[in-house]
């Protein structure tokens, strides 16, 4: 019996092939989103191995400090909460231990630091790491020349050497600031070209390579640290003893918590650590496949109605000619089970193309990034095969039931869909009810006490309420709508009917578009609201857009505010002096027509005898005292804001304080602060240039240069990115919905051919009939995408309270455009989906469509 089920099921897909692209389509989608999935993790993880690995790939053992079990032993002295470091700190005494340790070859203590370069014009940042005395031990690979071997050497790796236009024999001017705060500066002459660095640390900086003597002159006075000691071991010893004896010889030293690995074992350990131990991106990523696989499923179940509905009369005389209802079901079943195993497998041969190709790409376009590399585990071979079967298994068994569970003489009609006055319908009713009410509860719970976890966990009750009730409200929905719509034309109005004919088939179509635009809505206005609720953060814990500081207590020039000022994007300048002390530390002030121009905003300008302080003040008043000896008391005006120094306006301190600007100058010098006022359209790229702009033109390092702009481009970048990265992946659920309502089409196309067929015989045209279809399928991507937009509107704005709720009061901000955009692509693609069904509607002759049943 299976024998000919098989054989029966093979024929079919031979001889109905093209009716199976949609469900190979939707499921290769699917499965080919979860398989990238699983190739990003393990792809991660070899990448990181690849590059952090380098640095260890030389040694035999590698030891480091072990911060976490000296925190863990703390004792009664360690009076500040922190371990003492002798305990765990690597230093010159560890290295020599670990060079007398017998069965170690070679030894080298791995330092680094972070050094400002001056090269021409322009100051860079740039990694410091140092070369070995053994050269085995050394992990940087040279291009050319050599490397450096005195303390006025040192080696560029090529992809910053030649975006800089640093070559060999090249000058350069290396500083580093001590502890103290004490710069340290030093010439130093290009010998070699190294290739670019691996370590994801560092990739982003020039990278350095110095002599362990030039290295400690950057670090200053005191005992270089080692960040981590290699190793090379004699030949026979064993590792294993070689790891207790050099343990036993650093504790005997005072250093008793260390780590001493192989390369392998700190390599899992390093990569553990890098991504915090756990795999947070393949778990979101996880989420959005498993959405596009909810999605794939509705689709392949709307599909598989297709099919049975186009075979509806051949199935029903197979039941007449003596073929058993199981026979019948296991067709339908092997033929689901075939095609879910092929596009699966398709599927991930498509995520592997995919992935080879981004990772190449990566490489090439970013030279940081060239260690990326393409792992594929066999979980991500696995693991989307089976889902992509099992789900098109589970989809095509309702559709199999419904036509294979009545008589044969039944099964030449449509089957009844599950409506609200059957037993199914009720039950899904109150399930979605409850779901609902439950939901709901939790969601807004969790917005107002802040709490994402409830939050979310209100989300994932509700939505699927919405949705098990979709029944009540989208077909009647589609319908009203039409009515409004059609105009009083016949494909109108018979559009409108057809929303109602059949509530289920209307219901699953706008299901399957509904859960991608809800979620592709809800991050668009989560993320829009979270960027303004950040914004007004920002703005009141930064009061200006730009704060430069002059370390070197030298002033800036009136010539060089000038320059300033006159740079693209600066829209006002204002230039602080310190005037005296208090409390709070040290007082500026400044013009108070410019600072009421410059400051974020209007509530925190200081008036006349008032002086803006921090958050943390808490006196309606401030005692001060002037350099010059005069003291007076202020009216405090307290801020949201803790990142700066009380400021007042020139007239309050002449007032109160008896302090000009004149006088200010003429004290005992102190830091001067520019605040600025920069264009509101600055993005990220205008902003690094007038960053860099104000530098040269004010005469100070780049890192003197903060303030809240920076920050907010920081964070509006972030958000950006991921919006955009996780609109891309909820596209794949909205794509996999769209190809659902082609099919659901060509459903309706077929269960109607007859009463199409009897339109054309009393007069409806081919043009007529293919307007009424179009019609239909706008009003159901019409209907979902804006119930989907509502619904992820406020899925959105309660997600952001329940995130936001914490740091302040939020700001709504709605991208219009953007949902309005969502709703425009969303009916243009219904409409092009329902080209193909229509057309075939259309060239069916009546006589033919009528004598179909």
């Amino acid at each position: 019996m299976y024998n000919s089920v098989l054989q029966l099921a093979l024929a079919n897909l031979k001889t109905y092939s093209r009716r199976f692209i949609a469900v190979t389509l939707a499921v290769m989608i699917g499965t080919a989103f979860l398989g990238a999935t699983l190739m990003v993790n393990a792809s991660a993880t070899e990448s990181l191995k690849n590059s952090i690995g380098s640095s260890y790939a030389n040694s035999d053992l590698v030891i480091h400090g072990d911060y976490s079990a000296a925190y863990d032993n703390l004792d009664a002295a360690d009076t500040d909460g922190e371990p003492d470091p002798v305990g765990y700190q690597l230093g010159a005494k560890a290295l020599k231990a670990v060079e007398g340790t017998a069965g170690v070859s070679a030894a080298h203590g791995a330092a680094g630091t972070s050094v400002s370069v001056h090269a021409g014009s322009k100051d860079y940042f740039a990694s410091v790491s140092t070369v070995a005395k053994d050269p085995r031990l050394t992990s940087t690979v040279l291009e050319s020349g050599a490397l450096p071997s005195s303390s006025d050497q040192v080696a560029v790796d090529a992809t910053y050497a030649g975006e800089y236009n640093i070559s060999r024999g090249d000058v350069l001017d290396v500083a580093s600031a001590t502890e103290d705060g004490k710069e340290i500066s030093k010439q130093v002459k290009v010998t070699g070209i190294t290739e670019a660095s691996n370590d994801p640390l560092t990739g982003a900086n020039m990278s350095l390579t110095v002599s362990q003597s030039l290295l400690e002159a950057l670090s200053g006075p005191g005992e270089t640290t080692y960040q981590s000691i290699a190793l090379l071991s004699v030949g026979s010893v064993d590792l294993d003893t070689l790891k207790t004896s050099i343990t036993s010889a650093l504790a005997s030293e005072g250093i008793e918590y260390t780590t001493v690995l192989t390369p392998d074992e700190q390599i899992v350990k390093d990569v553990a650590n890098f991504s915090g131990g756990n795999d947070q991106l393949t778990i979101v990523l996880l989420v959005f496949a498993l959405i596009a696989l909810v999605v794939t499923g509705l689709v392949v179940m709307n599909t598989f109605a297709v099919l049975i509905a186009q075979r509806t009369r051949e199935l029903a005389l197979m039941r007449t000619l003596g073929a058993l209802r199981s026979q019948i079901r296991s067709s339908v079943l092997i033929e689901a089970l075939l095609v879910g195993l092929l596009a699966s497998a398709a599927g991930v041969l498509l995520a592997t193309g995919i992935m080879a190709g981004l990772i190449a790409i990566l490489g090439a376009t970013v030279p940081s990034m060239s260690f990326a590399i393409l792992a594929v585990p066999v979980q991500a071979i696995v693991v989307p095969i089976l889902a992509g079967t099992l789900i098109t298994l589970v989809a095509a068994w309702v559709p199999a039931g419904k036509a294979m569970s009545v008589s044969p003489l039944a099964a030449l009609r449509p089957a009844d869909d599950v409506a609200m006055g059957n037993k199914a319908g009720k039950v899904r009713i109150v399930c979605g009810l409850l779901l609902l009410f439950a939901g709901a509860a939790a969601l807004a719970y969790g917005a107002i006490e802040g709490d994402i976890l409830i939050a979310f966990g209100g989300g994932m009750l509700s939505f699927p309420g919405i949705l098990m009730l979709g029944s009540l409200f989208l077909p009647k929905t589609v319908s009203a709508i039409g009515n409004l719509t059609s105009g009083g034309t016949v494909p109108g109005k018979l559009a409108s009917l057809n929303a109602v004919r059949n509530p289920g088939r209307t219901t699953a179509t706008a299901t399957a578009l509904l859960i991608g635009v809800t979620l592709v809505s809800m991050m668009m206005v989560g993320a829009q609201t979270a960027k303004s609720s950040l914004g007004d953060a920002l703005g009141s814990e930064y009061l200006v857009d730009i704060q430069i500081l002059d370390y070197d207590q030298k002033g800036f020039s009136t010539d060089a505010i000038a320059k300033a000022a006159t740079l693209d994007g600066v829209e006002v300048i204002t230039e602080l002096g310190s005037v005296g002390t208090s409390a709070e530390g040290e007082l500026y002030a400044t013009d108070p027509a410019l600072l009421a121009r410059v400051l974020n905003s209007d509530k925190q300008v200081p008036g006349s005898g008032e002086i803006l302080t921090g958050s943390t003040h808490e006196a309606s008043t401030l005692a001060a005292t002037s350099y010059t000896g005069a003291s007076g008391e202020l009216k405090a005006l307290v801020s949201d804001s803790n990142s700066f120094r009380p400021v007042m306006g020139w007239d309050t301190a002449e007032r109160v304080l008896g302090i000009t600007p004149a006088v200010a100058a003429e004290a005992t010098q102190h830091e001067s602060l520019l605040w600025l006022k920069a264009d509101d359209n600055l993005d990220a790229a205008a902003l690094r240039t007038l960053q860099t702009d104000l530098a040269v033109a004010l005469g100070v390092e780049e890192f003197a240069i903060g303030g809240g702009m920076k920050e907010m481009q920081m964070f509006n970048t972030v958000i950006d990115m991921l919006l955009m990265i996780v609109s891309g992946l909820l596209a794949v659920a909205v794509l996999i919905a769209l190809i659902g309502v082609a099919n659901t089409l060509s459903l309706s196309v077929l269960e109607r051919t007859r009463e199409n067929s009897l339109l054309r015989a009393l007069g409806l045209t081919r043009g007529q009939l293919k307007k009424m279809l179009a019609t239909e399928a706008v009003l159901i991507g019409g209907v979902a995408a804006l119930l989907g937009v509502l619904l992820g509107s406020a899925y959105g704005l309660l997600g952001a309270q329940s995130v936001m709720g914490a740091f302040g009061a939020m700001s709504v901000s709605i991208p219009w455009l953007q949902l309005a955009g969502v709703i425009a692509v969303s009916v243009v693609a219904a409409l092009a989906a329902s080209i193909v069904p229509a057309r075939r509607a259309a060239k069916l002759a009546p006589v033919q469509g009528l004598a179909s049943d």
